[in-house]
């Protein structure tokens, strides 16, 4: 179970956004948010917006709970952290979903 916010994970996160074009306070508060999107979603559900890839936006429902992401492992083996990406099982749809970090716009609960 994730208890802590990684402040060198928020670090990094925020220099590959930067490196991608986004201007600094952009990079670190979205960073902030994303760990604590972690965090919420390994300890339960969390309730969050994202931009998809086409433009609109998502509201979703996910968890990280691992009693649930052991009952539904599929892929590669490959992290999608690998690809600036967070993945999250969502729990109205009972499917694997992804976005790239920087299009997380808020987490609502």
């Amino acid at each position: 179970m994730k208890n802590t916010i990684n402040q060198i994970a928020v670090l990094d996160r925020a220099k590959t956004m930067v490196l991608k074009g986004y201007n600094l306070e952009q990079s670190l508060t979205t960073s902030s948010l994303i760990e604590l999107l972690q965090l919420r979603l390994s300890n339960g559900t969390a309730h969050f917006l994202y931009k998809k890839k086409d433009g609109s936006i998502r509201e979703a429902f996910g968890t990280l709970l691992n009693r649930v992401v052991e009952k539904n492992i599929n892929g590669l083996g490959e992290p999608r952290k690998f690809y600036n990406c967070q993945a999250y099982f969502d729990i109205e749809e009972q499917a694997w979903r992804s976005f790239k970090y920087e299009n997380l716009i808020t987490i609502l609960n």
